[in-house]
């Protein structure tokens, strides 16, 4: 609800008149997340390691149609990711936060491992453009997203550790694919990048792919 009262809340304080307002697609989905980091190896640092972190996301999306192409597109989930590392080797994929520091790491014993939980609960903001070719519809996107990381330490010997960071905003962008299967339901697969080092880099980024089942109301 707090998605549908956001979008509909932000039509209203840019003057569309309610006419406009076509109609409110509500739409649950899942997605799939995937983030590359880099890191100089321990023993050489000459030689990079390349690391691939996979979260499963789960939420709710609110769309607002607007004329017949333009939609404002609102949505809250969140998500978990559990690893376990060694001390000298466990960092943040989005080099934002230094893990051994903040989450207070012992590293006296290199070869002892530490476990990270990760909890991102995320908010999406998003302008749409939905062109659609009889019972297709095709998808362009552009937004911000918020993050908020919720990050608890565990290791052996020591008391459990947790760091909040955030609610940070980047922008995002993506394209989708859909199928409509009546006049009020379709189905459609969107495939988004999260730009969590912009400004000033738009690279690297987050890729995710999600699908949802939309109804209209």
């Amino acid at each position: 609800m707090r998605a549908i009262t956001g979008v509909i809340l932000l039509g209203v304080a840019l003057g569309i008149p309610t006419s406009v307002l076509a109609g409110i697609d509500i739409s649950p989905y899942y997605s799939i997340k995937s983030t590359k980091s880099v890191t100089p190896g321990n023993n050489n640092k000459t030689i990079e390691n390349e690391k691939v972190t996979q979260r499963q996301e789960y939420g709710v999306r609110a769309t607002i149609s607007m004329w017949r192409l333009l939609k404002f597109q609102a949505s809250v989930g969140q998500s978990e990711h559990t690893k376990s590392e060694n001390v000298t080797e466990v960092a943040d994929e989005y080099d934002e936060i230094n893990f051994q520091e903040e989450l207070e790491i012992d590293t006296s014993d290199p070869t002892a491992d530490v476990t990270i939980k990760e909890t991102q609960r995320i908010g999406k903001l998003s302008l749409v453009v939905d062109p659609s070719f009889s019972i297709f519809i095709a998808r362009v996107k552009l937004g911000i997203t918020a993050r908020q990381r919720i990050i608890d330490r565990s290791q052996q010997g020591l008391p459990d550790t947790q760091v909040v960071e955030g609610p940070t905003y980047k922008p995002h962008s993506g394209i989708g694919f859909g199928v409509r299967l009546t006049s009020q339901i379709y189905w459609m697969a969107e495939y988004e990048f999260y730009h969590y080092k912009y400004p000033p880099d738009i690279e690297p980024f987050e890729r995710e792919l999600s699908v949802s089942f939309s109804v209209s109301i």
